[in-house]
């Protein structure tokens, strides 16, 4: 009986040993969990936090130089202007002759002026049609050109120059243009010998003709330009040049300065937008017409829409040589 006694407590302390030997890893186990657990609900609780609906990717503008500023218009400093006349008075530019010791040289200068800016001849090739200048008075480009010249006794000085100018004109043509020339003289018109009433194209053997018929007329007597006018417009032409020293004449072959008014509105009336079907461009030679004919013609006839060319021209009896 007392070996029984004692063999209970030794199996007693046996179970209990094997007892806390499994429950150590079960405590590990179960903490280790534990703390898994905790750290997911406060991952899972700052994400949704952070992460709201109304979040959205921030995008940041910048500028190479942020400190870059603007300015209003109106701030910026304007250019000085000059001063005007003192009383408020608005000066006219009065007329001054080109100085020129041949009128060829005076003609050239001018156009050559203007085709060094837009006016003259277009690049070969281009398919643009060429502008026309003549005596420094340039027109728009324009497919017929007819030139009106005076060929009255008081152009005898000048005649030669403008013969040369004319040919030089017509030189720069295209092809694609053409064109006529009419002088009036004594009462009657002389008109290049035409196609039927139709201008001539701008070709080399067309040009060399008229400029060896141009060099034959001799001026003489006094001049009308009324018939030649009539001549001119008969052609339809775009582009009309009228040279004269003396448009309306004088003596039996005067004609009234409100009468040839009256003739320009009848041949080249406006349309109902106000333009008229041709530009006449007037060249004012040897002597200033106090009555200022021909500056009136190109107001009236000769000036575009946006009125940036006069359309008119004085060359006068010094700048010539003649005097």
């Amino acid at each position: 009986m007392a070996e029984t006694s004692t063999n209970l407590p030794e199996e007693s302390n046996e179970q209990g040993t094997s007892q806390a030997r499994v429950a150590t890893p079960l405590a590990w186990s179960t903490s280790i969990l534990l703390h898994l657990g905790i750290l997911l609900v406060a991952s899972v609780i700052t994400w949704s936090i952070i992460r709201t609906p109304d979040d959205r990717p921030i995008v940041v503008l910048s500028s190479p130089d942020a400190s870059q500023t603007y300015e209003a218009v109106s701030s910026l400093a304007a250019e000085p202007s000059e001063a005007a006349p003192a009383g408020g008075a608005t000066s006219v530019a009065s007329t001054k002759p080109v100085e020129a010791a041949d009128l060829a040289e005076l003609m050239m200068s001018a156009d050559d002026l203007l085709a060094s800016s837009t006016v003259l001849a277009a690049e070969p090739g281009s398919g643009e049609m060429p502008g026309v200048s003549f005596g420094g008075v340039s027109a728009p480009a324009a497919t017929r050109i007819v030139f009106v010249v005076d060929a009255s006794g008081s152009m005898i000085g000048a005649f030669p120059a403008v013969v040369r100018e004319v040919e030089r004109t017509l030189r720069q043509l295209d092809p694609r243009q053409s064109f006529s020339l009419v002088l009036f003289r004594e009462g009657e018109v002389l008109g290049l010998a035409d196609r039927g009433g139709k201008l001539r194209p701008a070709t080399a053997s067309a040009v060399d003709d008229a400029s060896g018929w141009m060099r034959d007329q001799t001026p003489k007597g006094r001049s009308d330009p009324s018939a030649a006018l009539r001549r001119a417009f008969n052609l339809d032409p775009q582009v009309i040049y009228v040279v004269s020293t003396d448009i309306t004449g004088a003596g039996e072959y005067e004609i009234d300065r409100e009468s040839l008014f009256g003739l320009l509105d009848e041949l080249n009336p406006r349309d109902g937008s106000g333009r008229r079907d041709a530009l006449i461009r007037c060249i004012q030679l040897l002597d200033e017409d106090p009555l200022g004919t021909l500056r009136e013609i190109a107001d009236r006839h000769g000036v575009d829409g946006d009125r940036s060319d006069s359309g008119f021209a004085f060359i006068d009896r010094e700048s010539l040589g003649l005097d």
